[in-house]
């Protein structure tokens, strides 16, 4: 399956029966890709409803797209061999594959060790995909000189950090783009802001549907997360409409280079 133009994020859902809620109502609609990691404590209950849906409504391994991810702690563990981790997150899931290996955090000590054990989990088809967590675009130069090319990149994206030349150097090197925190936790900046408000209106849509729309139209994979079906529902009515130009250029002009999540707490250095 290719990725999808949006996923369902399961950080902080270690619930299952709310987990499954969230994930039945998503495949009910017809949209089947999920995101997890090892620090979520997510990936058994989310492989769980990934099956059970899977048993409800007859559909197959193919009909989903499933992302995972290397920890840091398991880069300093194995010193770059993670082969064990991403074995053991394919059997708690009840998968045969992971669509997307993302390396969560890359620690520089270990990250060209862990990338060649993801390439070779990639050779033995136990990983469609392989990609980097928060990457900037001097991560993607370095890398990409040294022959190290990530199919996808996962970071945080949303209004008030529009990532532009990230997103520019995707789109030239064919690097697909997921945006984490797609809604920024409804900073007050975006809840408030006007500009947001006239486009919701316009649409009829509120803000949150505006901004996920605009994550799609800049080319960019949504993963937004929510213990409630309903608020995932809502969430995912978005493909009925398209932000024009300027409406996407006001968007991007809201731009203040927040982080909700600091590089200096997960990888230091990086």
């Amino acid at each position: 399956m290719n990725m999808p133009q949006f996923m369902i994020g399961t950080f902080q859902n270690k619930n299952y029966h709310e987990l499954f809620g969230v994930v039945d109502a998503a495949v009910r609609a017809g949209f089947t890709g999920f995101d997890t990691a090892p620090s979520y404590g997510t990936e058994e209950q989310l492989g769980k409803a990934v099956q059970e849906c899977a048993n409800r409504y007859n559909l197959k391994r193919t009909d989903f797209y499933i992302s995972d991810k290397v920890d840091a702690w398991q880069m300093r563990e194995g010193n770059g061999n993670v082969e064990t981790y991403v074995s053991k997150a394919v059997s708690m899931m009840n998968v045969q594959y992971l669509d997307l290996l993302l390396i969560h955090w890359p620690i520089a000590e270990y990250f060209p060790q862990t990338w060649n054990c993801m390439l070779q989990q990639k050779e033995k088809n136990i990983v469609k995909e392989i990609g980097i967590c928060n990457a900037r675009v001097r991560h993607l130069k370095e890398w990409d000189e040294k022959g190290i090319y990530p199919s996808a990149i996962q970071i945080e994206r949303h209004p008030l950090r529009t990532c532009e030349a990230e997103i520019r150097y995707c789109k030239d090197h064919d690097i697909k783009v997921l945006s984490y925190s797609p809604l920024c936790r409804m900073h007050i900046d975006i809840r408030n802001n006007k500009v947001l408000k006239e486009i919701a209106k316009k649409y009829g849509k509120n803000i949150g549907q505006i901004v996920l729309r605009w994550q799609i139209d800049t080319g960019c994979c949504p993963v937004f997360m929510s213990k409630k079906p309903t608020r995932i529902l809502e969430n995912i009515d978005i493909l009925n409409f398209h932000l024009e130009y300027s409406e996407i250029s006001a968007i991007n002009q809201l731009n203040q280079d927040y982080k909700i999540f600091l590089e200096s707490w997960g990888c230091p250095g990086f």
